[in-house]
């Protein structure tokens, strides 16, 4: 699904120092504006200006600017999946992102995915993912992970087939959308689609994040399923 860099590659080196050069000077101003605090524990380079505010400071620049955000972002959530795993500013982050580019669509879905999954914040995962659609309404993967995360984590399969159908019936969508959709209208076990959900997110990223994220849960899913399995159904009544 996505990459840490985009699959259109990165701009040429003097554009990402522009970039930087507007993001650090936007940061500066704010302070002194704003009187923003400076971040404790040298944390500076996490913080991010409204999306707003460095749209108005980039000079043209806003999409080579939405890149070193994105750069800025996967060093932010590398660091606290190893430390504490503490997400409290992903989800300004990535709406800064999305506002700076709103095409940016590994943006939206990696975003959601973080504050759905990592951060136990699927609503502000699914409004993430809204305001990829509005920006993108031909884009079947935000309708595709909208439905994956009300299947998975919210559990609420008739959403989730809407999306699931959604997905499937925009242009590019591969066949799996429409299994999907077939799977949660015909209430297939839970964790038996919720397994084959994460193999397929595991089997399509080339987001290492994320595929390490789809492994744990495949993991937790597969001794679910085998904890099922050996457990004798409770006797009959009579």
């Amino acid at each position: 699904m996505m990459g840490l860099l985009r699959g259109r590659g990165v701009r040429q080196a003097a554009c990402l120092l522009v970039a930087a050069s507007l993001f650090t000077g936007g940061v500066c101003l704010r302070r002194h504006v704003f009187g923003d605090p400076v971040p404790p524990g040298g944390q500076e380079l996490m913080y991010f200006p409204s999306g707003k505010f460095l749209k108005q400071s980039a000079l043209g620049h806003t999409t080579t600017l939405a890149d070193v955000a994105w750069l800025r972002a996967i060093q932010y959530y590398g660091h606290h999946r190893l430390t504490d795993r503490k997400y409290d500013m992903v989800g300004h982050i990535f709406d800064v992102i999305t506002t700076l580019d709103p095409n940016f669509i590994h943006a939206y879905v990696f975003g959601a995915v973080v504050l759905s999954q990592d951060a136990g914040r699927p609503d502000d995962g699914l409004a993430l993912l809204r305001k990829g659609m509005r920006a993108n309404p031909d884009n079947w993967l935000l309708a595709f992970e909208t439905g994956f995360i009300y299947y998975v984590i919210l559990h609420d399969y008739d959403s989730a087939g809407r999306y699931f159908a959604l997905s499937s019936r925009l242009p590019g969508a591969p066949d799996m959308t429409s299994r999907f959709a077939a799977f949660v209208h015909e209430r297939a076990g839970h964790s038996e689609t919720a397994l084959e959900l994460w193999s397929e997110i595991a089997r399509a990223t080339d987001n290492k994040f994320i595929k390490e994220m789809a492994e744990e849960k495949m993991e937790k899913l597969r001794a679910q399923l085998r904890k099922e399995r050996d457990t004798p159904p409770p006797p009959e009544q009579g």
